[in-house]
């Protein structure tokens, strides 16, 4: 750490992809400030310095932003890494995430006059249904702190669906075994996953159906869908009909199409909740209990349900798609995946992203094919972090 002896007054002006805030120095040079607010007036301790830029730490808050408040979770104020945007107002949090998408498709994807709206939010307490927790040195359940082995405790966690709540605070594992933990806000039903071979957990209750190939069920837009251990969710059912109903939005050709293309489809979420009855559905993922999912999701639907990386997925000679959606991971399409997409040439994409640096990006390598942007909204399906959820509706021009 590099040790400042005398302080340094800092005012961060926005908020940055990855949830810092920015400021500058007597100097102009951009500064990271961890745990900052735009409207703050700060005295901060560099802890990591560049050429043109450097991050900081606070050390003292001289004069608070409108927009901060003290974190609501007792765990976060212990340091817990869960929920890194807990000391900025719920009521500022969606809107500072759209300027960020703003500022990342202006600077990345070249497009200053992008058209952005804000979404929806998600309730901010009580709305995750799937947590991943480790075994503390008394074995248990715990959260690990901000960027750092050591842990808090996960009881009485803010954003933990309640029916976790007990099971959270009745299981004990080996020290730093991780565990995951879903229910279902339908049903009731619970799952849990761990690596058997890195140690062993206790204490939970009888209902609680353990393993990979472990099932529960969760409602989201009038359909019911399986979801193993291993597949991948939602945040939770909220954020899940958050998402349909903004896909169906930006795309209401979904309504009449013949053909849909749902790539990183997962357990078939937006293939069936999205889609016409009439429609021919083809998805693609790579997921092996994902595609268990889907296919028992999807049954009934004429649909073509293949397993494998869409990146490396090309359609049939002669296929023609009406509308295509990609919900991928992270890190977005990437070159691979826009190049699966752009082969099967949908008129119309809708391309769900979490990530704005990724957007972004996936936003400039499919002008440079031809499509143009034509409206990004975001939503908060994950509350108290810097996390945005983004739908955007592309065109081919």
């Amino acid at each position: 750490m590099i040790d400042d002896t005398d302080p340094v007054l800092m005012r961060p002006d926005r908020l940055i992809a990855g949830g810092e805030a920015l400021a500058r120095d007597a100097d102009g040079r951009v500064v990271f400030v961890r745990g900052g607010v735009p409207g703050d007036e700060l005295t901060v301790t560099t802890i990591e310095e560049k050429g043109d830029w450097s991050r900081v730490l606070i050390k003292q808050i001289v004069t608070p932003s409108p927009d901060r408040v003290e974190p609501p979770c007792p765990r976060r104020r212990q340091g817990c890494g869960g929920c890194d945007w807990q000391h900025i107002a719920v009521a500022a949090q969606l809107p500072s995430k759209v300027e960020i998408v703003r500022d990342a498709l202006r600077r990345t994807a070249k497009l200053p006059d992008a058209e952005l709206r804000a979404g929806r939010s998600v309730p901010d307490l009580g709305y995750r249904t799937t947590v991943r927790v480790v075994g503390d040195a008394d074995r248990r359940a715990a959260f690990r702190l901000d960027r750092s082995h050591e842990t808090a405790p996960a009881s009485d966690c803010m954003v933990a669906h309640p029916a976790l709540l007990p099971v959270l605070d009745s299981i004990r594992l080996t020290p730093g075994l991780e565990i995951t933990l879903r229910t279902s806000a339908a049903t009731g039903e619970i799952t849990a996953r761990w690596d058997h071979a890195s140690g062993d957990v206790t204490g939970l209750p009888e209902m609680v159906a353990i393993g990979t190939a472990a099932q529960l069920h969760e409602n989201v837009a009038g359909h019911r869908f399986r979801v193993s251990a291993a597949s991948f969710f939602q945040s939770g059912p909220a954020a899940a009909e958050l998402l349909v109903d903004a896909v169906k939005r930006a795309a209401p050709e979904l309504g009449r199409a013949r053909t849909v293309l749902d790539a990183y489809a997962g357990v078939g979420l937006f293939a069936l909740a999205t889609t016409s009855p009439k429609s021919k559905l083809v998805t693609v993922e790579t997921s092996k209990s994902a595609v268990a999912d889907c296919r028992a999701n999807l049954a009934g639907r004429n649909a073509r349900i293949e397993r494998g990386d869409f990146g490396g997925w090309r359609p049939d000679r002669g296929f023609a798609i009406d509308v295509a959606i990609a919900d991928p991971s992270r890190a977005g399409l990437g070159r691979y995946g826009v190049g699966a997409m752009v082969s099967a040439e949908p008129p119309v994409l809708v391309l769900v992203s979490c990530d704005p640096v990724a957007l972004a990006g996936d936003a400039a390598l499919l002008t440079r094919h031809g499509y143009r942007h034509d409206g990004t909204e975001v939503l908060d399906v994950f509350p108290h972090t810097h996390h945005a959820e983004c739908v955007t509706r592309f065109v081919h021009i």
